[in-house]
């Protein structure tokens, strides 16, 4: 045996070692064997989510005759993969129609007193009717779009244009009472001020097709919700092969997934949820498709343009949804600064060219959405929230520093409600002393209380020596804790305290948690390879991983008691599903 240096590290470690004691790096290529691979089926009956990956390649490699890449391809097929994701695409397939109210679908043996006897499918959300249901905003925008019209095809109250702030809603409640809710009012025009991209996506080349204007937000959520989840996994997938952490991947796509306000979402499938979702699941969707562009080996230049572009495309869409969530695209440095600005990449044809397909969809979505603006208020910048008629005047609504300090600790530290029945949680509303104007909604405790994966920030502190020697890996885990506090302040003064809101960055935290899982495990994994069976170290890589499970189990319960605990409520809206759930779950009864 001999003593070698780790290429990572820079520590001595022996040459016959799998991986690095000291930080994890792999030392071992596993060249094929030159002899013929035997001849039987070899099964890892152990191969569960917190599975030695490294000595499973090994294995492959040795027993298989297959190459580390080969044998790292075959263990990411895994069917467990397969399953847990078909699994939580069917619930997010199904999650719209326990609500039959809001679900905006009909047929013959569903919601069948709105069904119209004749299609196989009534679309119940109208645009003809639309001002009583904001569900259906994009199908009426949708509809203007293709008859030439950037605004909406139904006239003001002429009172409107007679009063001196239009804005003001005891005032136009009382001159204008049939005023629409939750437009842009702006020259005597109503507008949807919520972003374009998912009109644009659905339900304008829907009713190109079909002549169908009904096109209801739950069906095009569903979809944007079957992105977010693959996502998510190719998200988790490439961050392991970035950071070398392979261990417990499957448990970290499923606690992000399953931590996620996605099933929230879905339930109440209305215009708001709808931006919202679509806002998330590009969010993911460029990430991911970063990380893979920064993955893939420099000799294959068009694949990395590829994924650089159907990224920044991605991110560019998410200012079409949720123009705040753009904020996110930051998350952009930590992966490429390595390689494009440390080993300066980008000072070379091919990183110049990448540079291009990396910024380039970025200008042209960008110069869309400015015309868009530009024709409708009259500037670029002004996506037209400022106009919007709801509950409170926008237009003087204005910074108070009074509202974040309540607003920061209901997003993150507000405690849920608990109940001894089911669903166990109760809805709550901000508390506050400010004297100001605070718009909030109903909450089922903040982010960081609720959800334990998020509690791995606490260890932090025990990785400080590990997060020096990989800064990108650090900034990708802090990055996305400060960005989720400076979008609670902007959400809580540009518009309020709403549960909702939580979706604008909880994606982004939870999957910055799950690294930081995944990293302890993988800096704890050398040392107790290399320690003596039964020593502590075995015993604290247990705890570690029975700790994660049970965080995961924790998040994905918690998220099943808001679905059935938000409001308006099932209990109301379906008791029968309510109360079948009910039993199922309180089996003790």
């Amino acid at each position: 045996m001999a003593l070698i240096s780790c290429p990572e590290c820079g520590k001595e470690v022996s040459d016959q070692a799998l991986a690095c004691i000291h930080c994890g790096y792999p030392l071992q290529s596993f060249p094929p064997p030159k002899r013929a691979p035997r001849q039987y089926s070899l099964v890892f009956t152990g191969l569960g989510p917190h599975a030695d990956i490294p000595a499973a390649l090994h294995c492959l490699s040795k027993e298989l005759g297959l190459s580390q890449k080969d044998a790292q391809a075959l263990l990411e097929r895994a069917p467990a993969v397969l399953v847990l994701g078909c699994m939580l695409c069917l619930l997010a397939a199904a999650a719209p129609f326990a609500d039959a109210r809001n679900s905006g679908v009909a047929t013959s043996f569903y919601n069948v007193e709105n069904w119209d006897g004749e299609s196989r499918i009534t679309f119940t959300q109208h645009i003809s009717d639309w001002q009583n249901d904001s569900a259906a905003q994009y199908g009426a925008l949708a509809h203007s779009l293709l008859n030439g019209r950037l605004d909406l095809q139904r006239d003001p109250p002429a009172a409107m244009a007679e009063m001196q702030n239009p804005y003001d809603t005891a005032a136009r409640q009382s001159a204008a009472p049939d005023a629409l809710w939750d437009v842009a009012y702006y020259q005597g025009r109503y507008y949807v001020y919520f972003g374009i991209v998912p009109c644009l996506l659905f339900q304008l080349p829907f009713e190109l097709l079909t002549g169908v204007p009904d096109l209801p937000p739950s069906l095009a959520m569903i979809v944007m919700a079957w992105l977010l989840i693959l996502a998510v996994f190719g998200l988790v997938r490439q961050a392991a092969q970035r950071w070398r952490m392979g261990a417990a991947c499957l448990l970290a796509a499923a606690g992000i997934a399953g931590g996620s306000q996605v099933y929230y979402l879905l339930l109440r499938p209305s215009v708001y949820e709808y931006a919202i979702l679509c806002g998330a699941a590009f969010v993911l969707l460029a990430l991911w498709q970063w990380l893979c562009a920064a993955n893939t080996p420099v000799q294959h230049h068009g694949k990395i343009m590829l994924h650089m572009a159907l990224g920044s495309l991605c991110m560019a869409l998410v200012a079409g949804c949720r123009p705040q969530m753009e904020l996110l695209a930051v998350l952009c440095l930590p992966i490429f600064w390595p390689q494009y600005i440390r080993q300066k990449r980008l000072r070379s044809k091919q990183g110049i060219t990448e540079a291009i397909a990396f910024v380039l969809p970025v200008i042209l979505v960008a110069l869309g959405l400015m015309a868009y603006n530009a024709a409708r208020f009259g500037s670029p910048f002004d996506f037209g929230a400022n106009y919007n008629l709801t509950s409170n005047d926008m237009t003087h609504r204005g910074f108070r520093i009074g509202r974040l300090a309540p607003a920061l600790f209901t997003y993150f530290l507000s405690l849920p409600v608990v109940q001894a029945l089911f669903p166990y949680l109760a809805g709550t509303k901000m508390q506050t002393n400010f004297m100001g104007m605070t718009i909030t909604e109903v909450f089922y405790g903040g982010a960081l209380v609720s959800l334990p994966l998020l509690w791995a920030f606490a260890a932090l502190p025990l990785l400080r020596r590990r997060m020096a020697r990989q800064k990108d890996l650090r900034a990708m885990v802090l990055l996305p804790v400060l960005l989720a506090v400076i979008l609670a302040a902007l959400d809580c003064q540009m518009a309020g305290v709403l549960y909702r809101y939580l979706s604008d960055y909880l994606t982004p935290l939870l999957f910055a948690a799950a690294l930081v899982w995944l990293w302890a495990e993988s800096a704890l994994a050398p040392r107790v390879q290399a320690a003596a069976s039964g020593s502590i170290l075995h015993t604290v890589q247990h705890m570690l991983q029975g700790a994660m499970l049970a965080a995961v189990a924790v998040g994905i319960c918690y998220s099943f008691c808001v679905y059935f605990a938000a409001e308006p409520g099932l209990l109301g809206q379906n008791p029968a599903l309510y109360q079948n759930v009910s039993r199922l779950v309180q089996f003790w009864l």
